[in-house]
């Protein structure tokens, strides 16, 4: 009995089993696509500070130095201090403007045109006279439209180069505390702030 039994699996199992490889496979096959975006990244090199100078030739070449008028003296004569020397030649409403040769540069990982701004932080255009007894003389700063653009040659540095080099022109206007306009007075001016921005034009989509 048992061997009909095994008999009968064993027939049974090898009719299943011929089936199995009789039936042909099926497959389906496609090609898709892969596209990878790099995003284009930008590094912003600048100066933190900007410590301006303004000289006494740029005060309108003010007069340093004079003979008093009676120009002797036999020890006991007073020297004049009524004719007063003009030492502040840039009138009320004049403007100083200074060029920042370079103050930026912009690398990055393509090709796109780059557009650097450069304009005042907010509250940081106005700088306030810091020495004694002086704090109401300010000096409002402005960009000018000036491009300013670096002329050095960065052939040299191949792929390394910088995709842009520039500067800035500003213009300080002084005035005093009730916004008129003052000769600039002696002292150091501090709390101007500028904001230096770069972009690129186009780009890649997402």
């Amino acid at each position: 009995m048992n061997k009909k039994i095994l008999g009968l699996l064993a027939a049974s199992a090898a009719v299943v089993g011929s089936a199995i490889f009789a039936t042909p496979a099926r497959a389906v096959q496609q090609d898709v696509d892969v596209n990878l975006t790099v995003d284009e990244v930008l590094f912003l090199r600048t100066f933190e500070t900007i410590d301006l100078r303004v000289s006494q030739g740029e005060l309108g070449d003010a007069v340093d130095k004079d003979f008093n008028i009676d120009g002797t003296t036999d020890g006991t004569a007073l020297i004049d201090t009524e004719n007063i020397p003009d030492l502040r030649d840039i009138d009320g409403g004049d403007s100083v403007t200074k060029t920042i040769r370079e103050l930026y540069a912009v690398w990055g990982n393509g090709d796109s045109n780059v557009t650097v701004t450069v304009v005042p932080s907010p509250g940081g255009e106005q700088l306030t006279n810091g020495e004694a007894g002086r704090a109401e003389v300010k000096a409002n700063m402005t960009v000018t439209t000036r491009q300013v653009t670096s002329d050095r040659d960065f052939t040299d540095l191949r792929d390394d180069a910088p995709l842009v080099v520039g500067g800035v022109e500003l213009q300080f206007d002084f005035v005093d505390d009730t916004d008129r306009a003052v000769s600039p007075q002696a002292g150091r001016y501090s709390g101007g702030r500028l904001t230096v921005e770069a972009t690129t034009i186009g780009g890649t989509a997402n």
